[in-house]
């Protein structure tokens, strides 16, 4: 393996151990090691074309007649991008849409979810794609099995696409996941190497169909606590805020209690502007900016 591959790999192995031993968003932390390794895949191409680069090639899932992908590349495809549209693509599902479900469901099962769902995606792929010469990269077959968990999990969360600025509006994540699905298709396009939809389709419904399994994985993280509920006792303005309020004070399992704080929050409104309020990363934010931490 050429060293500037195996630098690659050593940025991968310390995005993960940093995010779960500083417990760091590992969505976030990926978001970082895809940016790092294509700056190793640029280094290292001729004339610009990232094709060319050592990474792209050795970390890539190659597979074709009588060449069997590598063994770690089933892992080290989904931090290798083809260009700057398709890496831009994927870490906006990676900054902005990935981390709420990581918070909830926590590092280790999400991470799973990632890297599973990933493979899955890709098999889909080459199985379509059998007894072709193919080369298969980015990280759009697990974000898309994250998206499919997500809506199947909590279908009713609302978020924003695509930055967080106050004034754009919000959308249910089920919807923001086949918007991203279709622009992420026609403009990936524009990339030299194309867009496998049949990895990310694959992975998006290998995501909506197993979410429930990957919950009940015996794993530490997510929605292992008890969230407090005294940070939201002022926004309950109604008798029925109130009784939602009481219902999750009464829960004693976490995710009883979570399912209660949901339904407050979809209830509750913004005291400052009346607004629809929902959660991202551990806070009830606003719209307008205002925000409380959980």
């Amino acid at each position: 393996m050429h060293v500037v591959s195996v630098a690659a790999v050593a940025v991968i192995v310390l995005a993960t151990a940093y995010g779960f031993v500083r417990k760091a968003p590992l969505s976030l932390m990926y978001a970082v090691a895809i940016l790092a390794v294509y700056a190793l895949q640029v280094a290292s191409s001729a004339f610009g074309a990232v094709i060319s680069s050592p990474v792209t090639v050795e970390l890539g899932l190659l597979a074709g007649p009588g060449l069997p992908p590598a063994p770690w590349s089933w892992v080290t495809f989904e931090f290798v991008h083809g260009s700057e549209t398709h890496i831009f693509l994927n870490l906006l599902g990676l900054i902005l849409i990935s981390p709420p479900l990581e918070q909830r469901i926590g590092s280790t099962r999400w991470t799973i979810l990632f890297f599973v769902g990933g493979a899955v995606g890709a098999v889909v792929f080459l199985l379509v794609h059998l007894g072709a010469l193919v080369l298969l990269v980015g990280a759009s077959a697990g974000i898309f099995a994250v998206f499919g968990a997500y809506g199947r999990l909590y279908p009713r969360d609302r978020v924003t696409l695509f930055l967080p600025i106050p004034g754009v509006p919000s959308l249910p994540v089920v919807e923001v996941v086949v918007i991203f699905l279709i622009l992420e298709t026609l403009l990936g396009l524009l990339g030299p190497l194309g867009i496998a939809w049949e990895a990310h389709v694959g992975a998006l419904i290998f995501g909506f169909a197993t979410a429930p399994f990957f919950m009940r994985l015996p794993l530490r993280g997510g929605r292992g606590r008890l969230i407090p509920v005294k940070a939201i006792a002022d926004l309950a303005t109604t008798p029925e805020l109130q009784r939602i309020l009481g219902e999750a004070e009464r829960a004693d399992l976490p995710e009883t209690r979570e399912a209660w704080i949901e339904s407050f929050v979809r209830a509750a409104r913004c005291p400052r502007c009346a607004g629809p309020l929902q959660r991202r990363f551990g806070r009830i934010v606003s719209d307008c900016g205002w925000r409380r931490r959980l």
